[in-house]
């Protein structure tokens, strides 16, 4: 059995979605994902070339909104989450609060307006999880998520320790798509087009009041 391990930044896949396949000025459920549905998918796309891959884990990680961004921003977060871990027991799920610069401030300069948030450590996170997990022989494949090129170094640490990295990206039909790469090795890229997306969207409203979830 070959131990695959997928690592999703989130957000990166959020946004790329947006970028990649036009849906920039779309409704902002767009770009949003089910992160088993997308292990999954990579799993079978890598049985191409190893039949024996088995998915291990699906590890998420994810800035998470505070009362500073909107309520029902932080509400729907919460729900998409625990529907999340409630149905996908393989799924680990990080997250980390969301860091708000101000944008205005009252007349003892105070602050009373916030921008929309960044994410602090998410990427540092992740890359750990990449290279310790190397270290303690947790994974024989690790697909990395992301086009985030911080997350080079813990490739390397990884590759170095025997292990098989691998980076997933989105990529439109004829379009071009930065990809992660070891420092001295080429590393097998999984291109997921518009045809992929729309298996592992995921159309779920949650700043609605849903009875039950369904973010897989």
């Amino acid at each position: 059995m070959t131990r695959v391990k997928v690592f999703i930044d989130y957000q990166n896949v959020y946004h790329g979605a947006r970028d990649e396949f036009g849906l920039k000025q779309a409704h902002p459920i767009q770009g949003h994902v089910r992160p088993l549905r997308f292990g999954l998918l990579l799993k079978q796309m890598g049985e191409e070339v190893d039949p024996s891959r088995e998915l291990i884990e699906v590890r998420v990680y994810r800035g998470e909104p505070t009362v500073r961004s909107h309520e029902t921003l932080q509400s729907s977060f919460q729900r998409q989450v625990e529907g999340w871990k409630r149905r996908a027991p393989m799924l680990n799920v990080n997250t980390r609060p969301l860091r708000y610069n101000p944008t205005a401030w009252d007349s003892w300069g105070r602050p009373t307006e916030w921008d929309k948030g960044h994410e602090k450590g998410i990427d540092v996170l992740l890359a750990l999880d990449v290279a310790l997990g190397a270290e303690r022989d947790e994974y024989d494949v690790a697909i990395i998520c992301s086009a985030d090129t911080d997350l080079v170094p813990a490739i390397d640490a990884a590759v170095e320790r025997g292990k098989k990295v691998e980076n997933a990206i989105w990529r439109a039909e004829g379009g071009y798509a930065p990809a992660l790469k070891a420092t001295h090795r080429v590393i097998w890229k999984h291109y997921l087009d518009e045809r992929h997306y729309g298996m592992v969207h995921d159309p779920t409203d949650y700043t609605l009041e849903l009875g039950d979830p369904a973010g897989l």
